[in-house]
């Protein structure tokens, strides 16, 4: 019997704390990855330059986890904080909960509507941080600019002095439009996302999640099916990559050249499909290599 539930709230600290560690575990294999590949010029020629650069890499197995925490932590208690304060505004993600064991469906626009509303708000704090630096530094490279001499150049005083101007303007409406153009294409992409999970899932079996009771309506993620998460994610990816692809095939047609566009069509559907069942597969496999060490994610679910 399939259930569907709201996600009413997400237990700050738990989620934070597992999903800044995935991020460094995933740091960490990518630095070994990396170090293995600098060992092959290293090793086909030993100079000074491949010596720096393997040293780099060796430095980056423990500066890449770290950082990825650190940056995990303030993702992550952003999103749960965020989310929870909207939920009561604007209703949680919903999912379509079979026996609380695997999501058959995730109903479109509750999960559009809220993560759009997430990424824009994310964009419009780092919008703030950033855009009045920029706006600050621009009238000063317009001021050392203006003191250059302009001899020679069609550079006039006049537009340098309104560079400064523009830099201003431009941050300000950067401010309203990055926040406003990010949560259109996030809710554009995240209702065609979920709508072809409620397409694919019936046919190839949803995620399946093992959760249990915390406390009332709180459970914890105890373990997550890697084969099945790593299958759905991937036919959705390969989906995608398809209609990517098509696109390609038919600015390449329109140049004269379909059959690039063909090779692009290809390697985005094999490649999306191959990248996203490995990446999720890792992804499943360190939570529940995680989990019993440090805890799961906990949802209150109504």
């Amino acid at each position: 019997m399939v259930d569907i539930k709201e996600i009413k709230s997400i237990e700050i600290v738990p989620y934070t704390l597992m999903t800044s560690s995935i991020n460094a575990v995933w740091a960490f294999l990518y630095a070994i990855f990396t170090l293995i590949l600098g060992l092959i010029p290293f090793a086909i020629s030993p100079t000074a330059a491949n010596s720096t650069a393997l040293w780099f890499y060796i430095a980056s197995i423990v500066s890449s986890p770290v950082g990825s925490f650190v940056l995990g932590v303030l993702q992550s208690f952003l999103f749960a904080l965020i989310y929870n304060l909207l939920v009561p505004k604007l209703g949680g993600i919903k999912l379509g909960l079979e026996d609380l064991r695997e999501i058959k469906s995730i109903p479109v626009m509750p999960f559009a509507l809220i993560t759009s509303t997430i990424s824009a708000i994310f964009v419009l704090i780092i919008a703030l941080i950033v855009m009045p630096l920029v706006a600050a530094y621009i009238p000063v490279v317009s001021q050392i600019a203006s003191s250059l001499p302009l001899n020679g150049t069609n550079v006039t005083a006049e537009s340098i002095s309104s560079l400064g101007t523009f830099g201003v303007i431009g941050s300000i409406l950067s401010i309203i439009i990055l926040p406003i153009t990010t949560f259109v294409i996030v809710f554009v992409i995240n209702v065609i996302l979920a709508a072809l999970y409620n397409l694919i899932a019936p046919r190839v079996g949803g995620i399946k999640l093992e959760f249990t009771a915390d406390a009332e309506n709180m459970y914890e993620i105890l373990s997550v099916a890697p084969v099945q998460l790593a299958l759905i994610t991937a036919i959705i990816a390969a989906i995608c990559g398809i209609i990517i692809g098509i696109i390609a095939v038919i600015i390449s047609a329109l140049y004269g050249v379909a059959i690039i566009g063909v090779m692009f069509l290809a390697g985005f559907t094999i490649g999306f499909m191959v990248g996203a069942f490995i990446a999720y597969a890792i992804l499943a496999l360190i939570y529940n290599f995680l989990r019993p060490k440090i805890g799961g994610i906990k949802l209150e679910l109504q």
